[in-house]
This record gives C-alpha cells, structure tokens and sequence, in this order.
C-alpha cells in the first residue's frame, strides 16, 4: 500500500511541478514578446520623428531657394554675371544658382532641378557620384519618399520634392527635389533600443532560469513535505491502524474527527473495530 501511495505522490508532485513550470514560463514569455514589440514599436517612433524633423529641414532648403530667387537681399551677394544672366530669363543660370545655393549652406546629399518631369541641373556634395536618371523626378503622393541607396551606397535617405513658382518673374515653376542622408541617426536608433531590448532578454533570461529553478524547488521540497505532512502520513497511519486492528494488536480506541476529510475513513476503522471487539467477546463467552 506504501508503494502505491508513494507513486501516486510522486505523480502529483510531477503535474503540479509541470503546471507551476508552465505558468512560470507563460509570464516571462509574456513579458519577453512584450519588451520585443515595446522595444520595436520605440524604433519605429523615433525613427518617424527623425524623418519628421528632417522633412521640416528640407522644407525649410526650399523655402530659402525660392527665397533666393525671388529676394534681391538674398541675390546680391551673388556673382553679377549671373545675376545678369538670370534678370534677362536664363534659366539654366537659375537652376545652377538654386542647386549651388541649396548645397553649400545645407547638409544635402543632392540637390536637383525637375522640370517636366526631367532632371535638369543637379549638384550634390563632394565625393558623391550620382546618375540623375535614377533618382526620382516626380513627387511622390505623400509629403516625402524614403531611399534605401543614394550614390551607390545602402542607407536610410529622404527626399523632398519642393514646389518653386516663378512664373510672376517671367520663369516655368519647377521642383527643387533635395535629398538628406539620414544613415547615421537612423543607425543610432536601431543600435540604441536593440542594445535595451537585448539587456532586457538577458536579464528576463536569468530572472526565468532563477524563476524556474525556485519553481521546481517549491513544487518538489514544498509539496513533497505538505502532502506529507497531511496526505501519505495520515493515509499510512490509517494503513497501520486497520493492519493492527485486523491483528488484534491495535490498543485503544479508534477517534473519529469529524472536521477530517479522513473522518468517513476513520468511522469505518472505527465500525470495524467495534465488530471485531464483539467477536472476540462472543468466541471468549
């Protein structure tokens, strides 16, 4: 009967040691995808207001061109000739001034004239080498468009297509299309919240295996000594007794505790007893 009781013990200790095991790693798992998609959802945040900003940045490149071309404080501190040039309608001296311009007093990648749907004069900065039938030469639906290669090279750059209306001074309108290497701050972000989300995981990592082996230290020590303490002992005691009992070793009487759940238990040991008792009594008559 121990044997019995001993395995059905330890059948119980392994399930509730499994369930325990299985909770425990239902709430880190939990909390582990929900530092991942907290972590990505950051990147993704930041990541828009950088372009956000740098959208801000380009409008501004192409309010100061358009300002250019239309303020005289802003053309005199330019070359006469060209000046000249652009006064009497040329407008290649005009698109040459506004990319040059656009360039030299901001941290553009390229600056680039669209005129019907055409490239028409561009500029970009030192070193970067570019083949303007690539870039984009309409504005895209919505405010700017982001580039995955510019020059050659694999990056995050924004380009901005900003509308010039010149056609009050005698000139087409065209598209001043301006193009911002993002790469770097871009990169910052990334490696920023990756480096969080991955100091996160190892310390989630060893809070989990601490976790697990509490767990199984409470499921196995702890259980094993409460069922115990109020199953297999009062099971086995009750074992000894009836074996005592049918001996007629047994000395005392039986006690009934009715607020035990052993109470039905122990009336029948109880019951059995007093049979017993009857018949010794019986036979010795």
């Amino acid at each position: 009967m121990k044997k019995i009781t001993g395995r059905e013990m330890r059948k119980l200790i392994a399930a509730v040691t499994v369930m325990m095991l299985a909770l425990v790693i239902a709430v880190i798992a939990y909390f582990m995808v929900d530092s991942i998609m907290t972590t990505n959802s950051n990147i993704e945040k930041n990541k828009e207001m950088v372009v956000d900003k740098t959208v801000i940045t380009l409008r501004d490149v192409g309010g100061k061109v358009t300002s250019l071309s239309t303020d005289p404080q802003f053309i005199k501190y330019f070359d006469q000739e060209t000046v000249q040039e652009i006064m009497k309608g040329d407008t290649a001296a005009l698109y040459k001034l506004a990319v040059a311009f656009a360039i030299a007093v901001n941290p553009l990648e390229y600056a680039g004239v669209v005129e019907d749907g055409k490239v028409v004069d561009y500029r970009t900065q030192s070193g970067v080498v570019v083949n303007p039938a690539e870039l984009p030469v309409e504005p895209p639906e919505s405010d700017y468009q982001t580039l995955d290669s510019f020059g050659g090279r694999q990056g995050f750059f924004v380009s901005l297509f900003y509308p010039v209306d010149l056609s009050s001074y005698g000139f087409k309108s065209f598209y001043l299309n301006v193009i911002i290497d993002r790469t770097t701050e871009m990169q910052e972000i990334q490696d920023y919240f990756v480096k969080q989300r991955n100091d996160m995981i190892i310390r989630l990592s060893i809070v989990s295996v601490i976790a697990v082996i509490l767990s199984i230290l409470l499921t196995t020590l702890g259980l094993r000594y409460f069922t115990n303490k109020y199953v297999t002992e009062p099971v086995e005691k009750l074992n000894r007794m009836a074996e005592e009992i049918a001996d007629g070793t047994f000395e005392g009487e039986v006690k009934v505790d009715r607020k035990s759940a052993y109470a039905a238990l122990q009336g029948l040991l109880r019951s059995g007893q007093l049979i017993l008792s009857k018949m010794d009594k019986d036979l010795n008559e």
